[in-house]
């Protein structure tokens, strides 16, 4: 199975702020309990493979789609986390803190 959903990427703050869209695929088993999970407006972090897709469209111009082949998502809200936790739709990936780098810069 293949699951596809868009998501929203914002750039800049106030009225300069800009909303970008990219579209993700998920396959497989996860990709078949995603609907069960992901509604509009839903939180997530995607992980995965980022490419450019160009395409024609019916009039013959060339397009070109921001596209993430996700191996990972991460729901953000608490009830996300729960439901990961019972039903795992990705690793969690480990979160580096601050103190586990050195404070200088190797250059």
């Amino acid at each position: 199975m293949i699951a596809t959903f868009s998501l929203p990427v914002k750039q800049g703050y106030g009225e300069h702020e800009k909303t970008s869209w990219v579209q993700c695929r998920m396959f497989g088993a996860k990709a078949e309990k995603l609907p069960i999970y992901l509604t509009r407006g839903t939180k997530v972090t995607v992980i995965g493979q980022f490419l450019l897709e160009n395409w024609t469209d019916k009039d013959g111009r060339e397009k070109t789609t921001a596209v993430v082949l996700v191996n990972e998502i991460d729901f953000s809200s608490k009830q996300g986390s729960k439901i990961q936790q019972n039903q795992p739709l990705a690793k969690h990936a480990n979160n580096a803190t601050s103190d586990q780098f050195d404070d200088e810069i190797p250059f």
